[in-house]
């Protein structure tokens, strides 16, 4: 289901600093198969948005029918290119995601909940405030990911964060010391400067 209020804008930055990039897929627009980063965007958009219009009654990010925008493919001036990671910016209002990283529906999810959260409650993003900011994204996320219907979700990934990336799984909500995260203020993952 597509609602009337959904309007994604997907850009190719080319791995490069491009920002936004080259608009590839407006929203109605066909698939453009390559750079596959657009498409694989512009459909977890599409199910992010309806995952909280349906669970939620939300109109997009803002509940105000936002644009989704994203450019994919994008380098930070900082890092190497091709980028390894995804981002959601509150200063552009948009996603970033390096090479490959559209690619993971949860990771999309928890991206734009971050944008959600912003708008929601603007927790700081340090420390406690911080912690709960990434917990509601990896479960939003997560939620998003094992309704949808796309991307892997067999039993031995469904509360992996991140299973289809480029790296692989980057977390464990069952499991969180399994990739080096705590699971309580008393685990010895647990960093309070952090």
């Amino acid at each position: 289901i597509v609602y009337a209020a959904l309007n994604r804008q997907i850009y190719d930055a080319a791995n490069s600093t491009s920002d936004p990039g080259t608009l590839k897929r407006p929203e109605g627009g066909a698939a453009v198969g390559t750079p596959v980063d657009v498409d694989y965007a512009y459909d977890y958009f599409g199910d992010t948005y309806n995952f909280y219009y349906t669970e939620h009654g939300r109109n997009s990010i803002n509940n105000a029918g936002m644009t989704l925008s994203a450019t994919v493919r994008y380098c930070e001036t900082t890092d190497e290119c091709p980028y390894e990671n995804a981002f959601w910016s509150d200063s552009a209002q948009r996603m970033y995601f390096g090479e490959g990283y559209a690619s993971a529906d949860d990771v999309v999810g928890h991206e734009l909940t971050h944008g959600v959260t912003s708008y929601e409650s603007n927790l700081i993003y340090f420390n406690q405030s911080g912690a709960i900011n990434e917990s509601f994204s990896d479960m939003w996320g997560e939620w998003m990911d094992q309704t949808n219907g796309a991307g892997t979700d067999t039993p031995g990934v469904k509360w992996l964060m991140g299973e289809d990336l480029p790296i692989g799984a980057i977390r464990s909500m069952s499991n969180p010391p399994a990739y080096g995260d705590p699971d309580k203020m008393s685990s010895a993952y647990y960093n309070a400067s952090i």
